[in-house]
């Protein structure tokens, strides 16, 4: 019963998605993996399963984009995920690195993350979690060009960079087989401005909304898992991701997402598992995602690639505490 409650929750989630879903600008990163990348989008993950995990994540959007003068313009993103388990304070601690470049202006952060775990049922758990970090945004003035001499954008010469702090919060609930969270980005709403004249960046409010279900259609060999990934920009603007992989004996994974209005989407992995001397199963993973792009082809190029290198180990949980026998009750 509890099985179909949530099967019907994802189903709601995603056709309600695709209901309310509009194309909009892209302002944070974006992966086609999020499904491998959830603490990007949403802090309470850190911790939640007893694992340390590093990854890294290399994106080129809109591959051999060339812009009418001078050379880059598509977008290029690198992620750099850290992740670990606390289990004896209920816990997990993670931090996280972004680099997105698109042509003049690139945006870094550096975040960290805490979340709290609650257990709430058998192999069921309840989590929060609280990101905070720097966010700096750089303009490179030598690769703007200008129709008018006075635009007040000419007054940047070479690089210039803003940093400012930004703050995130998180919900996250998972199962063995379900998991669903929600994240609300740049709670601060940052502003960057680079000089007086200039209209600076504002880091509008967003929100993730992010869910899963683990069916297994033939135990410990084939499993399902529908996935969807709503954004909304300041609760007005929506855009949604959709769709499911297929994994086999826990190590290769084959899918397929849609990005409403833009891409169609291929996903590939290889989880490539190594025992220890000790007998502890660590755990590499390989993914490879592939964007086909359907909405406004005229303005961009076809394809872009992702690929995701990812590694974990289960962490050591802590010792039950011993028993003190006291022989006045030992008979």
């Amino acid at each position: 019963m509890i099985q179909k409650i949530h099967i019907l929750i994802l189903i709601e989630i995603i056709i309600g998605m695709f209901l309310h879903s509009e194309v909009k600008a892209q302002q944070d990163a974006q992966f086609t993996q999020f499904a491998y990348t959830q603490q990007y989008f949403n802090p309470a993950v850190v911790g939640a399963k007893l694992e340390t995990n590093f990854s890294f994540t290399h994106r080129n959007q809109w591959l051999a984009y060339q812009p009418s003068f001078d050379n880059g313009g598509a977008p290029s993103t690198q992620l750099l995920i850290f992740n670990t388990a606390l289990p004896k304070y209920n816990s997990g601690i993670g931090v996280h690195i972004v680099n997105d470049r698109l042509g003049a202006l690139n945006n870094l952060e550096v975040q960290l993350s805490y979340a709290y775990h609650v257990k709430v049922g058998e192999g069921k758990k309840l989590s929060f979690g609280l990101r905070g970090g720097m966010y700096a945004v750089t303009i490179d003035g030598s690769a703007l060009r200008f129709r008018q001499p006075n635009d007040p954008y000419a007054s940047i010469a070479g690089k210039e960079t803003n940093l400012k702090p930004d703050f995130a919060a998180g919900i996250y609930y998972q199962t063995p087989k379900f998991f669903a969270g929600a994240n609300f980005n740049h709670l601060n709403q940052a502003g960057f401005n680079f000089g007086e004249g200039i209209r600076g960046q504002t880091l509008a409010r967003s929100m993730y909304i992010l869910s899963g279900y683990n069916w297994e259609i033939e135990p410990e060999k084939w499993t399902l898992t529908p996935i969807a990934l709503l954004k909304s920009t300041n609760f007005k603007v929506f855009s949604v991701e959709a769709g499911a992989l297929l994994t086999y004996n826990k190590k290769f994974t084959f899918g397929t997402t849609y990005r409403h209005e833009e891409s169609v989407n291929a996903i590939v992995s290889v989880e490539l598992p190594r025992k220890t001397s000790k007998n502890i199963i660590h755990n590499m993973r390989i993914g490879y995602a592939f964007d086909y792009i359907i909405g406004g082809q005229s303005a961009k190029q076809p394809t872009s690639h992702e690929i995701t290198l990812s590694y974990q180990m289960p962490v050591k949980l802590p010792l039950p505490p011993s028993i003190i026998r006291s022989p006045r009750f030992r008979y």
